[in-house]
């Protein structure tokens, strides 16, 4: 009877003694810089206290930060828990997320690492299409496809809309020509337009205007930066004609070393401006007043160190300077009075 207890103690140990079960996934393998992907953190649990691992300022790493986090209870029996982090990378290269720990009751679990690709570059499914998935994973039976005759019909319902779209367009674009050459045939007075403004000059006064706002002051980090790094790559789109618009912040980096229109020093301010900015737009990074007064100073530093005065302002400054010179005017007299 006694031996039979002992066996009965035994099971309820063991079966009260089972560890906990903690699993990690993410959504994707595959991300674009800067963009969230979640990642989920199961404790299955028999009712311990569980905690989750936290991080300082919402920073994984250095290139790794936390954007958003939730908890779930997914199962009451067993107790099943459900941590998602919502993370986002700011470098496009191979990240690994390293092991995080989990307290369970008295023990502790680390989890399994793991590994992202990060690009700036969206994947095109065209590309995709090529690959000759039975060579890939062999084994796979996969039909090709059929060959079925292109009427001229179906080329009409496809294109034809195209088609009349394509010759509206010409037909108009032949009307502008004939006006155009209409209206020169009847020599027009013309006017002088007011020659357009450098990039650096618009540059700069946005940036006079930006300062007057005094976003960050107010606590408007995102806003400040998101005005600030506008500024800069309107002025490097209209400076430089690289379409810095539409580039991430590593491609028009890497637009500068090929085309090596600036030098280094120039190149490393602008790599850390755009970092912070981004930082600060996608991530929780809140600057400090001086490092944001700082970084407006080495924008205004980037600009006025890259502008490029045009030739015809540098003209009329050389015929003002001669104009004001009074002795060189009384050296011509002169001269001229001594031909006379």
């Amino acid at each position: 009877m006694r031996r039979k207890i002992y066996i009965i103690l035994a099971i309820l140990l063991i079966s009260v003694g089972v560890e906990a079960q903690v699993d990690i996934s993410a959504d994707t393998n595959i991300v674009e810089f800067g963009y969230p992907v979640n990642i989920h953190l199961t404790v299955k649990t028999n009712g311990q206290k569980v905690i989750f691992p936290q991080f300082k300022n919402g920073d994984i790493t250095q290139n790794i930060s936390i954007a958003k986090e939730q908890t779930d209870t997914i199962k009451k029996s067993p107790l099943t828990l459900q941590k998602t982090y919502s993370i986002v990378f700011f470098e496009d290269s191979i990240q690994t997320l390293p092991p995080m720990t989990v307290l369970v009751g008295k023990d502790t679990f680390m989890t399994a690492p793991l590994t992202f690709m990060v690009t700036s570059l969206k994947i095109d499914s065209t590309d995709l299409a090529k690959i000759d998935t039975t060579k890939v994973i062999p084994g796979i039976d996969v039909k090709q496809p059929l060959t079925v005759k292109f009427t001229f019909r179906e080329f009409w319902i496809r294109f034809g809309r195209w088609i009349v779209i394509g010759l509206l367009i010409l037909a108009l674009i032949g009307v502008i020509i004939w006006l155009i050459i209409r209206y020169k045939n009847n020599k027009p007075v013309k006017i002088l337009e007011r020659p357009k403004e450098p990039p650096y000059v618009i540059a700069l006064r946005r940036l006079e205007e930006l300062k007057e706002k005094k976003l960050y002051q107010q606590g408007k980090i995102r806003e400040y930066y998101s005005e600030l790094t506008d500024i800069l790559r309107t002025y490097i789109e209209q400076r430089f004609r690289i379409a810095a618009l539409e580039q991430t912040s590593s491609e028009i980096i890497n637009s500068f070393k090929i085309a090596k229109v600036i030098d280094d020093n120039q190149l490393e301010l602008l790599k850390n401006l755009l970092r912070t900015a981004d930082f600060a737009k996608f991530a929780k990074y809140k600057p400090t007043n001086d490092i944001n007064e700082q970084n407006w100073n080495l924008t205004k530093e980037f600009i006025e160190t890259t502008k490029q005065v045009p030739q015809e302002q540098d003209a009329n400054t050389e015929k003002q300077e001669e104009t004001e010179n009074p002795e060189t005017e009384q050296k011509e007299e002169e001269v001229e009075n001594e031909r006379n």
